[in-house]
């Protein structure tokens, strides 16, 4: 069931499972962050150092605990490691976050996982946590990404300029999305 949890994740959809990272991800991040094409779809630069580096970083992340953002780690049903899911930017006086996700493994997009992914963690965060809305942004000309967002159900808000590029916001509203929830779940 979506939003259903086992002993290992805090979230299960429909072909994929999020659960908190290990220290096993990290090979993983690191080669997804150096992707170019990932990098793209994030407006960003791939990243440039070393894994060592890059491995001192993951390892503070994972020992720090900052209520501003929690990383995740999204798993296939057979427990490979496909991509990572977060919040981050938690405002606790606005009771929002930003959402961001990544599905990293090539032969694993487009078969709606990313879907799927947002929608169990968005459950997650709205049954486990006081967020009142939860945003993102994705780049304007990424149709692929604004589609699997309204299919999450995430509303258009706005357009936004950041770092040279024009990017769609959405926002999932809590109650609008539960409700949305409802009905889109109901035979689940």
């Amino acid at each position: 069931m979506t939003g259903a949890v086992d002993g290992a994740h805090v979230a299960v959809g429909r072909g994929v499972r999020v659960r908190h990272k290990l220290p096993g991800d990290a090979f993983d991040d690191f080669l997804w962050r150096r992707d170019p094409e990932i990098a793209r779809y994030d407006a960003a630069k791939p990243l440039s150092t070393t894994f060592g580096e890059f491995l001192r970083r993951f390892e503070n992340d994972l020992s720090t605990i900052d209520p501003r953002r929690r990383l995740f780690a999204l798993d296939d049903e057979q427990g490979t490691h496909i991509g990572n899911i977060m919040y981050y930017n938690a405002d606790e006086r606005r009771l929002a976050a930003e959402f961001g996700m990544v599905i990293g493994r090539p032969d694993y997009r487009g078969r709606g996982l990313g879907r799927e992914a947002a929608i169990a963690f968005l459950h997650h965060l709205f049954v486990t946590e006081q967020f009142q809305v939860i945003y993102l942004h994705t780049l304007e000309w990424n149709e692929r990404a604004r589609r699997c967002f309204e299919h999450a159900g995430f509303l258009p808000a706005a357009r936004v300029r950041r770092r040279a590029e024009w990017f769609l916001r959405m926002e999932a509203p809590r109650e609008g999305w539960l409700e949305w929830y409802r009905r889109e779940r109901s035979d689940y």
